[in-house]
């Protein structure tokens, strides 16, 4: 599932035309596939937690635990499924809110109904979030066969210490 932050857009659409005629950049968006799912299809429970600063403690009861960054620009935050067919709200990121973020991804169960189609949710995944300048990508805890390939996977859309924005799949 991609986490996705979509800008606002511009009061005023003539000036940011102006803006992108004078060659001035605008704002991107942010599209990250932080959640990997071991299903094909079917729902998952996913919890988003956004935190004052790094935990302090690993939760217990989690196969794999990994750790990215993000810089997130402002504007309406959600995680989308790659055929956008299903959304999970996440909120608002308002300008003095964005910028470069710690992300804490935790999965357990993504072996027990590996690349099939689901009727209930075999999966948990919690994703927190706290400000922190960036750092390379790291793993807490792999022990599902899946979260033994999330750190190619992660290297596959992460530069060395931040993840951007992409323009596809």
């Amino acid at each position: 599932m991609d986490f996705v932050v979509e800008p606002f857009p511009s009061v005023d659409p003539l000036a940011a035309l102006q803006a992108a005629v004078r060659g001035q950049m605008q704002e991107t968006g942010l599209a990250v596939p932080l959640v990997s799912t071991g299903i094909y299809s079917g729902p998952i429970d996913l919890t988003v937690e956004v935190l004052r600063a790094r935990p302090e403690s690993i939760s217990p009861g989690w196969e794999d635990i990994h750790e990215v960054s993000v810089r997130l620009p402002e504007g309406r935050a959600y995680f989308n499924t790659p055929t956008d067919w299903d959304m999970k709200d996440v909120g608002t990121i308002m300008a003095s809110e964005k910028g470069s973020y710690r992300v804490r991804l935790h999965a357990t169960g993504r072996d027990e109904a590996f690349d099939l189609v689901v009727e209930s949710s075999v999966e948990r995944h919690l994703v927190q979030f706290w400000k922190e300048s960036p750092s390379p990508a790291t793993v807490l805890s792999s022990e599902s066969g899946q979260g033994k390939n999330l750190p190619r996977f992660i290297k596959m859309w992460q530069e060395p210490t931040t993840a951007t924005s992409h323009a596809g799949p």
